[in-house]
C-alpha cells in the first residue's frame, strides 16, 4: 500500500490553514455515514502479527490511502486548541524555581522558552532548563498555574504531596487514597482480590515478605488485594530526543485493608523489568521511597495507555470504523450514534502516525508500533479480551470486588473512583434504554434488522474491527441497548477527564502520577535513595510534556460541548417524531450535569481529608459541565 505519510506539523499553522482551504478541508470534523469517496480502512496490524488488537482505523481517499484533508484539519484543530491556554493557564506558570543555579519562572523550565506575554527571552542555560533534575520535592508545584488561583489554592496539598517523597509513612498513607479518588480520567479499575490460585502465585513471587508482612492470613480474612502491572514488563524504556530515559517497571503491589476502616495501604511491592533485575521491596526497607513510586509510574502508564485509551479509544474508534461502513445513511440508530461518534478516529490516527512524538504524554511506550503491541498484549490476556469485559461491572466481577467491601456509608466510597464509573454507566444505560425502546417498538424489528447485524458482523470479524465477543444477531431490544450502552459510556466517560478537578491539583503534581521514570536501574531495596530519588522522577522536561497533556483537556473548549451552551434541551440529535428520545437526550444531559456537581463535592472531601481540613470549594473547579465534549475529541 502507497502510504500519503507528510511531515505537515513542522510548518506553521497558517500554513496548514492555507493548504487546508486549497484543499475545501475547512470543516470535516464531522463524521458521515458511507458513501462512494468516503470511507474507512485500517492499519496493518494483523501483517504486523497484532492479531489481537482492535482494528486502527482511518478514513480514506479514493485511492485507499489516508485522507490529507482529514489529517490537515486534525492537525489545525489541535494546534488551535493547544493555544486556547496560551493567555490563561500557561501565561499562569509565572513562579520562580531555582534548580542546579538556574533561577526561572517555571514556563521556562517547562519548555525552555519565554513565557507568553512575557518580555523576557529565549533562555539561556546549561544544561537547558528543560532537561534538569528537580532540586527539592516541592518543585513539582511548577505545573500549578497562577490562573484562577489554583496554585495558591493547593499550598497546603503541595506541601503534603512533597513529603511522599521524603517520607515514607506519608507516603504509603496517601498512595491508595491518590489512585482511589482522583483516578477518574485514567479509568483505574486496578484493584484485583486475589483467589487461591493467584495467592500461590504471589507467594513464589513475593517469597519472604510473603510470610513477614503475614499475607496467609489477610488472604484468609479477605483482607489482602493486589495491583497487577505486570502486562508493561516488556515496555521497559527508551532514550527519548532530548537524551532523557523514560523507563518503566513492571509492578506488583500487594495491600493490606483494614475491615473497619476500609482503607488499603500497601504493604510490598515487586519490580522488575524482562531480561533484568527483580526486586521485592517492603515498608522497612531504604528504598521503599522509590517502590512506591516505580508502582504510581506503572500504574499511570498503565492507565493512560490501557485504561484509558485502550478501553475508550481504541474498541470505540473499532466499532466507529464499522458502524460508519455498514449502515447506510437514514438508518435509524445514527440520530443515537453520530452526533457522539465524531473527531476520534481522525485523532487517533492523527496522533499515532504524524504527532506522537508532540502530542503523546512522555511515558516509556516511545512509537505507535510499540503502542500497537502494548495494546495486543492487552487484548491477548485470559485468552482473548471482549468487547463486554471493558463494562465497568465485568471489570469488577473479574476483580473480585465487592461493593460491600468499599462501603462505609454509601456504596463504593471507600474506592469513589469506581461509584463515578457506575453513575455514568447508569446514566449512559438508562438514556441508550429509553432511546431503543423507542425507535424499535418490538423485538421483532430488532431481530429483523440486517444492517445492524451487518455492524455487528463486521466490527467482529478479523479482517474487519477484530473486537471480540460481540453477538453477530442481537433478538431483542434489551440486548441492542446493553451493546449500545457499552459503546456510548466508553464516549460519555472520556469526557469526565476534561472537567479541571479530573487534573488539579493531583494529577498535575506529577510525582502523584509519573508518566516514567527517568533512571532504569531498579535500586537494591537495602539502598538509601534519599539522596537520589529525584533523579528517578521527572524532570523539567516531562513535566511540560504532562502539562501540556493536561492543559490540552481542562483549558480548552470542547469543539462540541455534550451540554449545549443553549441549556439541555438545545440541539436536539431527534427528529420531532420522535419526542420520546428527545427527552431522553435532555435527562441525559441533566444528569450528567448534575454528575459534574456532586464530582465536585466529593473530590473536594478527598481533598479535604488530606489536608485534614473542610473547606469549599475552590473556584476553577466549579461549573465544569461545560466542559464536558459530546465526542472523544483528543
Amino acid at each position: 500500500m502507497a502510504w500519503k505519510i507528510f511531515k505537515w506539523v513542522e510548518h506553521e499553522f497558517v500554513e496548514l490553514g492555507e493548504k487546508l482551504a486549497e484543499l475545501g478541508a475547512e470543516d470535516v470534523s464531522r463524521a458521515a455515514p458511507r458513501t462512494d469517496t468516503s470511507f474507512l480502512r485500517k492499519l496493518p496490524t494483523r501483517e504486523w502479527g497484532l492479531e489481537h488488537c482492535p482494528a486502527l482505523p482511518y478514513w480514506a481517499d479514493e485511492h485507499g490511502d489516508p485522507d490529507l484533508k482529514h489529517v490537515l484539519a486534525q492537525i489545525v484543530k489541535l494546534g488551535v486548541r493547544g493555544q486556547e491556554g496560551v493567555s490563561t493557564a500557561y501565561h499562569g506558570l509565572s513562579n520562580d524555581y531555582t534548580i542546579d543555579g538556574q533561577t526561572r519562572d517555571a514556563y521556562e523550565f517547562l519548555y525552555d522558552l519565554p513565557r507568553p506575554g512575557s518580555k523576557d527571552k529565549h533562555p539561556q542555560g546549561t544544561p537547558r532548563p528543560d532537561r534538569l533534575t528537580l532540586q527539592s520535592p516541592s518543585d513539582f508545584t511548577m505545573s500549578w498555574t497562577t490562573y484562577e488561583n489554583v496554585d495558591d489554592d493547593s499550598k497546603d496539598l503541595g506541601e503534603k504531596f512533597a513529603a511522599t517523597l521524603t517520607d515514607p509513612a506519608t507516603a504509603t498513607e496517601l498512595f491508595w487514597p491518590t489512585i482511589a479518588n482522583f483516578g477518574i480520567g485514567y479509568n483505574l479499575l486496578v484493584l484485583d482480590k486475589p483467589d487461591a490460585k493467584r495467592a500461590a502465585q504471589l507467594e513464589r513471587d513475593f517469597g519472604a515478605a510473603w510470610h513477614k508482612e503475614g499475607m496467609a492470613s489477610l488472604l484468609d480474612e479477605g483482607l489482602l488485594y493486589e495491583i497487577d502491572m505486570s502486562v508493561l514488563d516488556e515496555v521497559g524504556g527508551f532514550t527519548a530526543l532530548d537524551g532523557a530515559v523514560r523507563f518503566t517497571p513492571a509492578t506488583v503491589t500487594v495491600l493490606k485493608q483494614d475491615k473497619d476502616s476500609k482503607e488499603l495501604t500497601p504493604i510490598a511491592i515487586r519490580a522488575w523489568t524482562k531480561g533484568g533485575a527483580s526486586h521485592v521491596y517492603t515498608g522497612g526497607d531504604n528504598a521503599w521511597l522509590y517502590a512506591l513510586q516505580a508502582a504510581k509510574a506503572s500504574i499511570t502508564v498503565w492507565g493512560i495507555w490501557l485504561g484509558h485509551v485502550y478501553h475508550w479509544h481504541i474498541v470505540t474508534a473499532a466499532m466507529q470504523m464499522a458502524m460508519f461502513n455498514t449502515l447506510p445513511a437514514g438508518h435509524k440508530l445514527y440520530p443515537l450514534l453520530e452526533p457522539q461518534s465524531q473527531s476520534l478516529i481522525d485523532f487517533d490516527f492523527t496522533l499515532m502516525t504524524h504527532l506522537w512524538g508532540q502530542i503523546s504524554p512522555p511515558t516509556p511506550v516511545s512509537s505507535y508500533v510499540g503502542l500497537a503491541t502494548l495494546l495486543d498484549r492487552f487484548a491477548a490476556e485470559d485468552g482473548g479480551r471482549s468487547f463486554f469485559d471493558d463494562d465497568p461491572m465485568a471489570e469488577l466481577a473479574k476483580r473480585r470486588l465487592d461493593a460491600k467491601d468499599f462501603t462505609k456509608v454509601t456504596p463504593w466510597d471507600a474506592y469513589p473512583v469506581v461509584g463515578f464509573l457506575l453513575d455514568i454507566w447508569e446514566i449512559t444505560g438508562d438514556y441508550v434504554t429509553a432511546v431503543v425502546h423507542e425507535i424499535y417498538k418490538t423485538n421483532d424489528e430488532v431481530a429483523n434488522d440486517h444492517d445492524l447485524h451487518d455492524w455487528m458482523k463486521t466490527a467482529g470479524h478479523p479482517d474487519h474491527g477484530n473486537v471480540r465477543g460481540l453477538p453477530e444477531k442481537i433478538s431483542t431490544r434489551d440486548e441492542l441497548a446493553k451493546i449500545l450502552t457499552s459503546i456510548l459510556y466508553r464516549v460519555t466517560v472520556h469526557g469526565a477527564g476534561s472537567m479541571n478537578p479530573a487534573v488539579n491539583p493531583v494529577l498535575s503534581f506529577v510525582s502523584n502520577y509519573p508518566p516514567c521514570l527517568q533512571r532504569d536501574d531498579i535500586p537494591h531495596p537495602d539502598e538509601d535513595v534519599r539522596a537520589t530519588l529525584l533523579e528517578y522522577l521527572p524532570h523539567t522536561g516531562t513535566i511540560g510534556g504532562m502539562t501540556t497533556f493536561y492543559y490540552t483537556f481542562v483549558y480548552s473548549q470542547p469543539y462540541t460541548p455534550l451540554i449545549p451552551s443553549g441549556g439541555v434541551a438545545a440541539d436536539p440529535y431527534f427528529p420531532k417524531s420522535q419526542p420520546g428520545c428527545n427527552q431522553a437526550l435532555f435527562a441525559y444531559r441533566t444528569a450528567i450535569s448534575a454528575f459534574a456537581g456532586e464530582y465536585l463535592i466529593a473530590w473536594n472531601k478527598a481533598l479535604d481529608e488530606i489536608r485534614g481540613t473542610t473547606g469549599a470549594p475552590p473556584k476553577y473547579a466549579e461549573n465544569q459541565a461545560g466542559q464536558w465534549p459530546s465526542s472523544i475529541e483528543i
